[in-house]
C-alpha cells in the first residue's frame, strides 16, 4: 500500500495561490523599479535642463527661449513628482501583497508539514509491518527446525 495523503488536492490549491501571490508580488515590485528607473531619467532630465539654462543665461538669449526652458523644467518637475506619488504608492501595494503573499506561503507550509508528518507516520508503520513479517518468518523458520 503506497502513501496517500487526503489533502493532496488541497495543498495543491494553495500551491497555486502561494504561486500566484508570487507573480503577482513579482509584477508589482517590477512595476516598482521601472517607476524608480523613471525617476532617475527625469532627475537627470532636469539636470541636463538646468545647465542647459545656465549656460543660455550666461550666453545671453532671447527670453522666449528662456520662457521654453522654464516650461520644461517645470514640466519635469511635475513628472517627477508624480512619479514620486506613484512610487510611494506601489510601495504601499508592494507592502500589502507581501503580506498576502505570506499568508498563503504560511498556509501551504502548514499543509505540508502535516503532509511530512503523515508520511514520517506512514513509514515507521511500514518498518513496523516489515519487521513484523520479517520475525514471522524467523520465528516459523526456528519452529520448523527444532
Amino acid at each position: 500500500m503506497s502513501f496517500r495523503f487526503s489533502l493532496a488536492g488541497v495543498l495543491r490549491y494553495r500551491e497555486s495561490i502561494e504561486q500566484r501571490e508570487y507573480f503577482v508580488l513579482e509584477k508589482i515590485q517590477q512595476e516598482v523599479n521601472r517607476v524608480d528607473q523613471r525617476i532617475r531619467e527625469v532627475e537627470a532630465d532636469y539636470s541636463t535642463a538646468t545647465q542647459n539654462r545656465a549656460a543660455e543665461l550666461a550666453k545671453g538669449v532671447r527670453a522666449a527661449e528662456l520662457q521654453a526652458t522654464y516650461e520644461y523644467q517645470r514640466t519635469l518637475e511635475q513628472h517627477f513628482e508624480a512619479l514620486r506619488v506613484r512610487l510611494q504608492e506601489l510601495k504601499t501595494k508592494w507592502s500589502q501583497q507581501l503580506a498576502t503573499y505570506q499568508l498563503a506561503r504560511r498556509n501551504r507550509e502548514t499543509l505540508d508539514k502535516l503532509r511530512e508528518k503523515q508520511f514520517d507516520l506512514y513509514t515507521r508503520e511500514q518498518a513496523k509491518r516489515e519487521q513484523a513479517v520479517i520475525d514471522d518468518l524467523f520465528l516459523s523458520r526456528r519452529g520448523r527446525s527444532q
